[in-house]
Protein backbone atom coordinates (compact mmCIF):
# COMPACT_ATOMS: atom_id res chain seq x y z
CA UNK A 1 0.00 0.00 0.00
CA UNK A 2 1.37 3.68 -0.94
CA UNK A 3 -0.64 5.11 2.29
CA UNK A 4 1.44 2.84 5.31
CA UNK A 5 4.68 4.33 5.82
CA UNK A 6 6.58 0.64 6.49
CA UNK A 7 5.23 -0.88 3.30
CA UNK A 8 7.49 -1.89 0.20
CA UNK A 9 6.17 0.15 -1.70
CA UNK A 10 6.39 3.20 0.26
CA UNK A 11 10.43 2.41 1.01
CA UNK A 12 10.85 2.42 -2.38
CA UNK A 13 9.00 5.67 -3.12
CA UNK A 14 11.17 7.34 -0.97
CA UNK A 15 14.51 5.82 -1.87
CA UNK A 16 14.86 7.61 -4.87
CA UNK A 17 17.31 5.50 -6.99
CA UNK A 18 18.80 3.13 -4.21
CA UNK A 19 18.16 -0.34 -4.11
CA UNK A 20 15.09 -1.88 -1.38
CA UNK A 21 15.08 -4.84 0.45
CA UNK A 22 11.40 -6.18 -0.73
CA UNK A 23 9.75 -9.36 -0.40
CA UNK A 24 9.26 -11.86 -3.00
CA UNK A 25 5.38 -11.07 -3.54
CA UNK A 26 7.02 -7.30 -4.19
CA UNK A 27 8.67 -8.54 -6.80
CA UNK A 28 6.53 -10.16 -8.40
CA UNK A 29 3.63 -7.42 -9.10
CA UNK A 30 6.20 -5.72 -9.86
CA UNK A 31 7.15 -7.92 -12.47
CA UNK A 32 3.49 -8.54 -13.67
CA UNK A 33 3.17 -4.28 -13.57
CA UNK A 34 6.08 -4.17 -15.92
CA UNK A 35 4.62 -6.64 -18.36
CA UNK A 36 1.05 -5.44 -18.18
CA UNK A 37 1.93 -1.74 -18.83
CA UNK A 38 3.88 -3.30 -21.95
CA UNK A 39 0.89 -5.91 -22.96
CA UNK A 40 -1.66 -2.83 -22.77
CA UNK A 41 0.00 -0.24 -24.57
CA UNK A 42 0.58 1.81 -21.47
CA UNK A 43 -3.25 2.32 -20.95
CA UNK A 44 -2.22 0.43 -17.42
CA UNK A 45 0.37 2.68 -15.70
CA UNK A 46 1.80 1.66 -12.23
CA UNK A 47 3.68 4.94 -11.90
CA UNK A 48 0.97 8.05 -11.65
CA UNK A 49 0.85 8.59 -8.06
CA UNK A 50 2.56 11.71 -8.89
CA UNK A 51 -0.50 12.24 -10.80
CA UNK A 52 -2.80 11.34 -8.23
CA UNK A 53 -1.30 13.57 -5.62
CA UNK A 54 -0.94 16.59 -7.76
CA UNK A 55 -4.56 16.08 -8.19
CA UNK A 56 -5.74 15.92 -4.95
CA UNK A 57 -5.70 12.00 -3.98
CA UNK A 58 -2.45 11.88 -1.39
CA UNK A 59 -4.64 10.43 1.80
CA UNK A 60 -6.36 7.16 2.13
CA UNK A 61 -10.23 7.10 1.88
CA UNK A 62 -10.71 4.49 4.38
CA UNK A 63 -7.80 6.19 7.33
CA UNK A 64 -7.12 10.08 6.09
CA UNK A 65 -4.48 9.65 8.71
CA UNK A 66 -2.59 7.83 6.28
CA UNK A 67 -0.81 9.85 3.86
CA UNK A 68 1.17 8.43 0.84
CA UNK A 69 4.97 9.31 0.63
CA UNK A 70 7.29 9.66 -2.24
CA UNK A 71 10.81 11.31 -3.36
CA UNK A 72 9.76 15.07 -3.76
CA UNK A 73 11.30 14.80 -7.52
CA UNK A 74 8.70 12.46 -8.70
CA UNK A 75 7.27 12.82 -12.25
CA UNK A 76 3.62 12.34 -13.06
CA UNK A 77 4.22 9.26 -15.34
CA UNK A 78 7.48 7.27 -14.74
CA UNK A 79 9.18 4.68 -16.64
CA UNK A 80 8.15 0.85 -15.36
CA UNK A 81 10.95 -0.63 -18.27
CA UNK A 82 13.01 1.06 -16.55
CA UNK A 83 12.61 -0.84 -13.03
CA UNK A 84 15.60 -2.70 -11.76
CA UNK A 85 15.23 -6.06 -9.95
CA UNK A 86 18.77 -7.34 -8.52
CA UNK A 87 19.62 -10.69 -9.86
CA UNK A 88 18.23 -12.57 -6.94
CA UNK A 89 15.28 -11.30 -6.71
CA UNK A 90 16.11 -9.54 -3.07
CA UNK A 91 16.12 -6.10 -3.91
CA UNK A 92 14.16 -3.38 -6.61
CA UNK A 93 15.47 -0.13 -7.71
CA UNK A 94 13.18 2.44 -8.99
CA UNK A 95 14.53 5.08 -11.54
CA UNK A 96 15.22 8.72 -10.65
CA UNK A 97 11.53 10.33 -10.60
CA UNK A 98 9.55 6.85 -10.97
CA UNK A 99 7.18 6.40 -7.73
CA UNK A 100 4.36 3.66 -7.47
CA UNK A 101 0.78 3.25 -6.88
CA UNK A 102 -0.01 -0.69 -7.30
CA UNK A 103 -3.48 -0.44 -5.45
CA UNK A 104 -5.41 -1.91 -8.51
CA UNK A 105 -2.85 -4.48 -9.68
CA UNK A 106 -2.18 -5.17 -5.98
CA UNK A 107 -5.56 -6.33 -5.23
CA UNK A 108 -6.16 -8.77 -8.06
CA UNK A 109 -2.78 -10.32 -6.96
CA UNK A 110 -3.46 -10.38 -3.50
CA UNK A 111 -6.75 -12.14 -4.79
CA UNK A 112 -4.93 -14.60 -7.01
CA UNK A 113 -2.31 -15.40 -3.95
CA UNK A 114 -4.70 -16.56 -1.42
CA UNK A 115 -6.97 -17.87 -3.58
CA UNK A 116 -3.92 -20.67 -5.06
CA UNK A 117 -3.09 -21.17 -1.28
CA UNK A 118 -6.42 -21.87 -0.03
CA UNK A 119 -8.03 -23.84 -3.19
CA UNK A 120 -6.44 -27.57 -4.12
CA UNK A 121 -7.29 -30.76 -5.79
CA UNK A 122 -10.54 -31.28 -3.45
CA UNK A 123 -11.76 -27.89 -2.42
CA UNK A 124 -12.53 -24.78 -4.56
CA UNK A 125 -11.80 -21.13 -3.28
CA UNK A 126 -13.37 -17.50 -4.14
CA UNK A 127 -11.80 -14.85 -2.74
CA UNK A 128 -12.83 -11.23 -3.36
CA UNK A 129 -10.04 -8.46 -2.59
CA UNK A 130 -11.44 -4.94 -3.14
CA UNK A 131 -13.75 -5.84 -5.77
CA UNK A 132 -11.10 -8.10 -7.65
CA UNK A 133 -12.03 -12.02 -7.40
CA UNK A 134 -10.56 -14.79 -8.54
CA UNK A 135 -11.72 -18.15 -8.38
CA UNK A 136 -9.62 -21.23 -7.81
CA UNK A 137 -9.49 -25.48 -7.41
CA UNK A 138 -13.06 -27.14 -8.10
CA UNK A 139 -16.46 -25.01 -8.62
CA UNK A 140 -19.38 -26.00 -6.89
CA UNK A 141 -22.01 -27.59 -8.64
CA UNK A 142 -23.47 -25.14 -11.27
CA UNK A 143 -19.81 -22.31 -11.29
CA UNK A 144 -19.06 -19.77 -9.08
CA UNK A 145 -22.36 -17.06 -9.31
CA UNK A 146 -21.08 -13.66 -9.52
CA UNK A 147 -23.85 -10.30 -9.48
CA UNK A 148 -21.84 -7.41 -11.58
CA UNK A 149 -23.32 -4.31 -10.23
CA UNK A 150 -23.76 -1.32 -12.35
CA UNK A 151 -21.07 1.94 -12.33
CA UNK A 152 -22.43 3.08 -9.03
CA UNK A 153 -22.49 -0.04 -7.19
CA UNK A 154 -26.20 0.52 -5.88
CA UNK A 155 -28.33 -2.54 -8.01
CA UNK A 156 -26.97 -5.45 -9.64
CA UNK A 157 -26.83 -4.95 -13.44
CA UNK A 158 -25.52 -8.57 -14.93
CA UNK A 159 -25.02 -12.03 -13.41
CA UNK A 160 -22.09 -14.26 -14.20
CA UNK A 161 -21.17 -17.72 -13.81
CA UNK A 162 -17.57 -18.95 -13.66
CA UNK A 163 -16.14 -22.12 -12.93
CA UNK A 164 -12.44 -20.64 -12.53
CA UNK A 165 -10.40 -17.61 -13.24
CA UNK A 166 -10.65 -13.68 -12.41
CA UNK A 167 -13.02 -10.84 -12.27
CA UNK A 168 -12.92 -7.14 -11.73
CA UNK A 169 -14.77 -3.71 -12.13
CA UNK A 170 -13.54 -0.19 -12.43
CA UNK A 171 -15.72 2.72 -12.76
CA UNK A 172 -15.15 6.62 -12.44
CA UNK A 173 -18.13 6.82 -10.39
CA UNK A 174 -16.25 5.50 -7.12
CA UNK A 175 -12.92 6.96 -5.59
CA UNK A 176 -13.85 10.80 -6.71
CA UNK A 177 -13.32 14.09 -5.04
CA UNK A 178 -13.26 17.72 -5.39
CA UNK A 179 -9.64 19.70 -5.31
CA UNK A 180 -9.80 23.39 -6.15
CA UNK A 181 -13.64 23.43 -6.99
CA UNK A 182 -12.95 20.43 -9.44
CA UNK A 183 -14.34 16.63 -9.38
CA UNK A 184 -12.33 14.17 -10.26
CA UNK A 185 -11.89 10.17 -9.82
CA UNK A 186 -8.90 8.16 -9.59
CA UNK A 187 -8.78 6.65 -13.40
CA UNK A 188 -6.19 8.32 -15.09
CA UNK A 189 -5.37 8.57 -18.84
CA UNK A 190 -1.60 8.26 -18.75
CA UNK A 191 -1.80 10.08 -21.81
CA UNK A 192 -3.17 13.05 -20.62
CA UNK A 193 -2.06 12.99 -16.53
CA UNK A 194 -5.81 13.55 -15.67
CA UNK A 195 -8.80 11.95 -15.21
CA UNK A 196 -10.21 9.65 -18.10
CA UNK A 197 -13.39 11.65 -19.70
CA UNK A 198 -13.50 9.67 -22.86
CA UNK A 199 -17.42 8.31 -21.78
CA UNK A 200 -16.79 5.34 -20.32
CA UNK A 201 -17.82 4.87 -16.93
CA UNK A 202 -17.11 1.30 -15.91
CA UNK A 203 -15.43 -1.75 -17.40
CA UNK A 204 -15.59 -5.19 -15.86
CA UNK A 205 -13.46 -7.60 -17.11
CA UNK A 206 -12.94 -11.60 -16.82
CA UNK A 207 -9.55 -13.17 -17.54
CA UNK A 208 -7.47 -15.85 -15.71
CA UNK A 209 -6.67 -14.54 -12.95
CA UNK A 210 -7.75 -11.37 -11.20
CA UNK A 211 -4.47 -9.24 -11.45
CA UNK A 212 -4.81 -9.27 -15.43
CA UNK A 213 -8.65 -8.75 -15.59
CA UNK A 214 -7.94 -5.89 -13.46
CA UNK A 215 -5.41 -4.35 -15.35
CA UNK A 216 -7.19 -5.01 -18.79
CA UNK A 217 -10.50 -2.86 -17.75
CA UNK A 218 -8.21 0.05 -17.55
CA UNK A 219 -7.41 -0.46 -21.87
CA UNK A 220 -11.45 0.50 -21.89
CA UNK A 221 -10.54 4.42 -20.44
CA UNK A 222 -7.75 5.41 -22.65
CA UNK A 223 -9.04 4.60 -26.19
CA UNK A 224 -12.69 4.96 -27.61
CA UNK A 225 -14.60 2.23 -26.66
CA UNK A 226 -15.09 0.49 -30.16
CA UNK A 227 -10.83 0.27 -30.19
CA UNK A 228 -11.33 -0.77 -26.53
CA UNK A 229 -13.98 -3.45 -27.46
CA UNK A 230 -11.83 -4.41 -30.35
CA UNK A 231 -8.54 -4.75 -28.23
CA UNK A 232 -10.31 -6.87 -25.49
CA UNK A 233 -11.51 -8.94 -28.00
CA UNK A 234 -8.78 -9.47 -29.75
CA UNK A 235 -7.12 -10.82 -26.62
CA UNK A 236 -10.51 -13.48 -25.88
CA UNK A 237 -11.61 -11.67 -22.68
CA UNK A 238 -14.90 -11.78 -21.78
CA UNK A 239 -15.40 -7.90 -20.80
CA UNK A 240 -18.43 -5.38 -20.81
CA UNK A 241 -18.08 -1.41 -21.06
CA UNK A 242 -20.45 0.72 -19.94
CA UNK A 243 -21.05 3.92 -21.13
CA UNK A 244 -22.03 7.57 -19.00
CA UNK A 245 -25.28 7.20 -21.02
CA UNK A 246 -25.88 3.82 -20.11
CA UNK A 247 -25.20 2.27 -23.24
CA UNK A 248 -23.34 -1.18 -22.87
CA UNK A 249 -20.92 -3.00 -24.73
CA UNK A 250 -19.75 -6.62 -24.55
CA UNK A 251 -17.26 -9.46 -26.38
CA UNK A 252 -18.12 -12.07 -27.57
CA UNK A 253 -16.88 -13.83 -24.97
CA UNK A 254 -18.65 -12.26 -22.30
CA UNK A 255 -21.66 -14.54 -23.60
CA UNK A 256 -20.09 -17.46 -22.40
CA UNK A 257 -20.62 -16.36 -18.84
CA UNK A 258 -23.28 -14.39 -18.91
CA UNK A 259 -26.92 -15.74 -17.19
Amino acid sequence: SRFLPNSDITRLNTAGSHPVAVAPETVAVLEQAVVAWQATDGAFDPTLLGTLARLGYSNSRINPTHVSRFADDAFDAGSPDRILISPDHSHVSLPAGTVLDLGGIGKGYAADLVASELADDEVGALVEVGGDLRCAGPPPPGGWHIDVADPDRATVAHHIVLNEGGVATSTTRIRRWVSGGTTHHHLIDPATATPASNGVSACTVIAGTAAWAEVFTKVAFTRPATSALATLEARGLGALITMDDGAEYITDAWKDFAR
